[in-house]
């Protein structure tokens, strides 16, 4: 296995440890390390030529991200995706947030359109898988706080950030469908701006069932590797 190159920690400090975090990441979701595998901070530090103390800070990173556990005992391993735990999360995900985007089509207002419409047209462009997630995080968030249902964000928000590395495994597929998923987006934001709450939550839930099944067809592909 080649061992990428990182510019060293010397050249450019604010940089070194999201680049670290970057081929960590792309390493992880294209499956090159593989899932459980244990990540010694040395051995990445001598491969990405730099010290621990980028490395520590990457993989803390791609903690929060769910790409890594830590365990006591273990150390950093890569965290190992399942179908099972994938339709768990997505199972409760489709219903919270088909509901949120219902009472969000009740309560919407014109003006709230234009700042979402923003996200969509950046997020069409297919921009690097970092921002593209950060975009799409915000328009959902977004969208769903015009619910006025504060509680109702708080646990979406907790079951997307523990759903983050399906993600990351989604947007990382070469046939990432930016033009499908645009259309979907827009059909959501299009049933809330007719204040049309069924079409609202319909829509909603087959653009995150599409989520489910494309992944699974991607976590089909490794075992079948």
């Amino acid at each position: 296995m080649t061992s990428p190159t990182v510019t060293p920690a010397a050249r450019v400090p604010p940089t070194v440890a999201g680049a670290v975090a970057a081929r960590l990441r792309e390493a992880i979701v294209s499956g090159e390390l593989a899932a459980g595998e244990k990540l010694r901070q040395v051995q990445l530090a001598t491969r990405f030529g730099v010290s621990t103390t980028p490395v520590r800070e990457a993989l803390a990173q791609l903690e929060r991200e769910g790409l890594v556990r830590s365990h006591p005992q273990r150390g950093f391993v890569v965290f190992v995706p399942t179908v099972a735990d994938l339709r768990r999360h997505y199972e409760i995900r489709i219903a919270l947030e088909e509901l949120a985007a219902a009472k969000a089509a009740e309560a919407f207002r014109s003006r709230y359109a234009p700042p979402l419409v923003a996200l969509l047209d950046e997020m069409r462009t297919g921009p690097p898988a970092a921002r593209y997630l950060e975009l799409n995080q915000r328009f959902h968030s977004e969208l769903y706080a015009h619910a006025d249902r504060a509680q109702l964000l708080e646990m979406i928000t907790g079951l997307r950030d523990a759903s983050r590395a399906y993600l990351h495994i989604y947007r990382a597929s070469q046939d990432f469908p930016v033009a499908l998923l645009d259309a979907e987006h827009r059909a959501i934001l299009r049933a809330c701006e007719d204040q049309d709450p069924p079409a609202a939550a319909a829509a909603t839930r087959a653009h995150l069932q599409r989520t489910v099944d494309h992944v699974t067809g991607r976590l089909g592909a490794r075992v079948g590797r």
